[in-house]
């Protein structure tokens, strides 16, 4: 027992509604107002099959009592007769009515999931390093499929709940006052056991959606990592931890949760059958007095039941309403999520000429500490630049300001003097290309890969492949570029992955490019094509190179060495051996790895 008062009390910080249950329904119910012609049309069927359902009892008290207790054959078959139309009308409108609700359930979720991938693509690339990939999925999944589960059935049967308590207790009233005022004594006790319950329950349900995000997060790193999981035993044993922790935690989550229902199921059915028992020892005794008829007391029976069963069926929706208040105040706050890069009302188009980049006192931090403090640094168009430094030097993120992935705190970034927080985001992207250390693919063709979004024709990229002299590698993929790409590329090799990577950067046709550790994955062997490749394809473009090899750097033509944020110096690879200290030891620490 105190193990079990344990799990009603304790929640956690992460069990702390942030908005109010009202709130959260008023805004799903905006959403669910788009379709109102069709959840007018769901409503109105329901009706039909609610009023439909309440004539039931009444049918079946005149069969009884007029048909059979007076033996009636006549008015038995006419009852009989209308009671079998009035079952199939029932079950004609109710098929209808659940077909509806589906209908209106899946097309509000798929709307709902568009809506939160486009809200998801326009968040700044911060958001994304801020909150694990898991999180983010267990949105677009877990939390949704709760949503559609609980908000829409749950919710239209609640409405329908309602009328149908008021036509039921207008029936028994009907039959018999006193009657019907003696088992309505039991509400007050049904009325304060689901309030106390429904309370405790909304805390207990955000636990628990949250410890599956974060389960879902330790899925998704485990599936993602696996090959090194498999190859270190250690990291296979802290996998496995780490995952026996948060399967643990997200049992006990969902055990408080499930506690709530467990708990109140009871109750209410032991409230039930207090009212069943004053009805049958009442009602009896109002029948054997003469004051009511059998046929009443069946009829009776049939409202009171249809009167508690949506009593029940919203106390319940009102505990595993918790839960989907919890899945939709996840959902709502990232759609509520503000980008911090933010597109400026009087932003135009820019079109790059030049590519002459300028970082004009620029102070930039992530959290608490500076990366950049009132940085000054001219990239000239047309120039090939590489970035070398130690890491955490700031060459990353020098180049995440360049693509506007983040705006600095102070100071301004310019390409071609306009700053980029003047400039609309879509037309710097398409003049900006740059291929990642870590090579994206997706679950398409080699061509598709290359051209994503661009109207580019198949024969167009084959002349580009050839003009880099790529064809080689490119004609080992088994169908060369017709060749299907598995998820995340596994079916190609690293190497064969950054080539696609690079070749999507060039299609583009970019003014500005940035390479980040781009071949890394690549032999020297056809680094070195690549290599004269891209002397080719520069020209005319700005080129930003970061890369530990020097093999890729002395094809730039001006070097920059970063440290801690700082321009330690700036010139060529021979200048710099001759006078800075930093870059002496850069180079000489992989000469001697090599």
């Amino acid at each position: 027992m105190p193990r079990m008062w344990h799990y009603l009390r304790e929640v956690g910080e992460e069990g702390k509604p942030q908005a109010s249950g009202s709130e959260i329904v008023k805004r799903f119910l905006g959403y669910l107002m788009q379709y109102r012609g069709l959840f007018l049309l769901f409503i109105s069927i329901s009706v039909i099959s609610l009023l439909l359902s309440i004539f039931l009892p009444a049918i079946m008290k005149n069969i009884i009592d007029e048909g059979i207790v007076k033996r009636n054959f006549e008015a038995l078959k006419g009852g009989i007769l209308l009671l079998s139309i009035f079952t199939v009308g029932v079950w004609i409108f109710t098929v209808l009515r659940d077909y509806l609700l589906s209908f209106l359930t899946e097309r509000l979720l798929r709307d709902l999931r568009l809506r939160m991938l486009r809200h998801a693509e326009k968040l700044d690339y911060g958001f994304y390093t801020r909150y694990p990939a898991g999180q983010i999925i267990a949105r677009f999944t877990s939390d949704i499929n709760t949503i559609g589960n609980v908000f829409t059935s749950g919710l239209v049967d609640t409405v329908l709940s309602l009328f149908t308590i008021v036509g039921a207790l207008y029936l028994m009233i009907t039959l018999n006052m006193t009657l019907t005022l003696a088992v309505a004594a039991t509400l007050p006790f049904l009325t304060v056991a689901s309030i106390y319950f429904a309370r405790r329950s909304r805390s207990a349900y955000r636990v628990a959606r949250h410890k599956v995000g974060e389960l879902t997060s330790n899925v998704e790193q485990t599936v993602t990592g696996i090959r090194v999981s498999q190859s270190f035993t250690e990291r296979r044993s802290v996998n496995f931890r780490d995952f026996q922790k948060i399967g643990y935690e997200t049992m006990e989550a969902n055990i408080k949760a499930t506690l709530m229902m467990a708990l109140i199921r009871p109750i209410i059915s032991l409230i039930r059958a207090s009212s069943i028992a004053i009805l049958i020892m009442y009602g009896g005794y109002l029948v054997t007095v003469g004051e009511s008829t059998i046929g009443t007391l069946v009829a009776f029976y049939s409202y009171m039941e249809m009167f508690y069963n949506p009593i029940v069926t919203i106390s319940m929706f009102y505990t595993t309403l918790q839960s989907a208040l919890a899945a939709a105040e996840r959902i709502f706050n990232f759609l509520d999520e503000k980008t911090r890069v933010v597109e400026a009302e009087d932003a135009e188009d820019v079109r790059i000429q030049e590519g002459k980049i300028i970082f004009e006192n620029v102070w930039f931090r992530y959290e608490d500490e500076w990366v950049f403090k009132d940085l000054n640094l001219t990239i000239e168009g047309g120039s090939r630049i590489a970035l070398v430094g130690p890491t955490g030097a700031g060459k990353t993120t020098l180049t995440n300001l360049i693509l506007r992935l983040y705006d600095p705190q102070k100071g301004s970034v310019k390409i071609d003097g306009k700053d980029l927080r003047k400039v609309t985001l879509s037309s710097l992207k398409r003049q900006v290309s740059l291929v990642p250390q870590e090579p994206i693919l997706f679950r398409m063709n080699v061509y598709q890969n290359i051209v994503l979004d661009q109207q580019v024709s198949e024969e167009d990229v084959e002349k580009i492949i050839e003009d880099m002299g790529l064809s080689p590698i490119f004609r080992t993929f088994p169908n060369g570029l017709k060749t299907e790409v598995l998820e995340r590329g596994k079916n190609l090799s690293v190497g064969q992955r950054q080539l696609i990577n690079i070749v999507r950067a060039i299609v583009r046709s970019p003014k500005i490019i940035i390479l980040d550790e781009a071949t890394s994955s690549i032999d020297p062997e056809t680094e070195n094509i690549l290599k004269n490749a891209l002397r080719k394809m520069m020209q005319n473009r700005t080129c930003v190179i970061i890369s530990h090899r020097f093999s890729l750097v002395d094809i730039a033509e001006d070097i920059i060495v970063l440290d801690k944020g700082r321009i330690v110096d700036r010139g060529t690879h021979q200048k710099l051996l001759e006078r800075c200290q930093l870059y002496q030891r850069i180079f000489r620490s992989q000469i001697e790895g090599k």
